[in-house]
């Protein structure tokens, strides 16, 4: 950062923390969003620190060029909460400290509608101030860019409706290499050695094949081969094939371009459990009895909980970088008198 930059940067913020609007005794809150500049204080001496604050779409560690007095969007609920804090160290006063609104204070001084900022809501952050119509646009814009809200809509995704509000509040990326890495190709190394073989190979082949030929081969012959047939041969997976023979695919489709077959066969899974606690001489065969075995598809169906949101998010990101997808989570503060 050139000291030019940082010296008109730190002008705009104290400008503003000159014009806040009282809303009590107490309280003074933002009447506008914070802007890339004043953001990129913060980014740079997090940076310094060793920590990456900067928006999660972003390809670079800085804002584009001319965005400087643009809201800065796309930031995560922590990360914004994070900022307050720093402010707070940056501009001491005593019995004095920055937070973010309140939902209800966001509802009642609002701004521009098409963008939001990270609110309170007990002890929730949830992002407050979009036009519900652009709101509801957005989010049926994004359903039609996830695979699996087209192709496991009467399966998977009843239950995993893609919440992008909640989703946008939590660290997924943070921890995404640890899961990906770690727990998840854990979980699917033992899917594959153990349950998977097991099960397909020798009990549903062997022993079970005649006793669940009718409820467990109508699930798997009909409803999943259906649904990997899908997955397989639409538009979005061809496209993406083309994408990374090509060599120009993201780095965040390369990330999450396997999940859905990791969904699937855990989807795979739990069906299998499900059909097996429903037969006992099924479940005799395997040493398991039916409450053993839907504890077992409950696990499985617990996975897709976990792996769901994760995918979502990185589809998300990825939409963003490619410009596909807007951003809308900025940033209001309240200077807030505290005994």
């Amino acid at each position: 950062m050139s000291e030019r930059f940082e010296r008109a940067a730190k002008m705009l913020l104290s400008r503003r923390l000159k014009n806040l609007l009282r809303i009590d005794d107490t309280i003074e809150i933002d009447r506008e969003f914070l802007t890339c500049a004043e953001y990129q204080l913060f980014i740079d001496q997090m940076r310094a620190a060793g920590k990456n604050r900067q928006p999660d779409h972003w390809k670079t560690e800085r804002f584009p060029p001319g965005d400087a007095k643009k809201p800065i969007l796309g930031v995560r609920g922590s990360d914004a909460e994070e900022f307050c804090e720093w402010l707070t160290q940056q501009h001491p006063a005593p019995g004095v400290r920055y937070r973010l609104p309140t939902l209800a204070e966001a509802e009642e001084h609002p701004t521009d509608k098409q963008v939001g900022c990270w609110c309170k809501d007990a002890d929730k952050l949830v992002i407050a101030g979009i036009d519900p119509a652009q709101w509801q646009a957005w989010q049926q814009k994004f359903s039609e860019v996830l695979i699996l809200n087209r192709v496991l809509s009467n399966d998977i995704n009843r239950d995993h409706y893609c919440d992008l509000n909640g989703d946008l509040s939590r660290d997924y990326y943070r921890d995404l290499y640890r899961d990906l890495n770690g727990d998840l190709n854990g979980d699917l190394n033992r899917v594959l050695n153990r349950d998977l073989n097991r099960v397909l190979n020798r009990d549903l082949n062997g022993d079970l094949n005649g006793d669940l030929n009718g409820d467990l081969n109508r699930v798997l012959n009909s409803d999943l081969n259906r649904v990997l047939n899908d997955i397989l041969n639409c538009d979005l997976y061809r496209d993406l094939y083309q994408k990374i023979e090509a060599d120009k695919a993201s780095d965040l489709l390369l990330i999450y371009f396997p999940l859905p077959f990791v969904i699937v066969i855990y989807h795979l899974l739990s069906e299998i459990y499900e059909q097996v606690s429903k037969n006992r001489k099924a479940s005799k065969s395997i040493n398991l009895d039916s409450r053993e075995c839907k504890a077992i598809s409950i696990k499985y169906a617990n996975r897709i909980d976990e792996v769901f949101p994760r995918y979502a998010f990185l589809v998300l990101l990825d939409e963003r970088q490619q410009g596909r997808m807007p951003v809308w989570e900025g940033i209001r503060i309240v200077r807030e008198r505290v005994e």
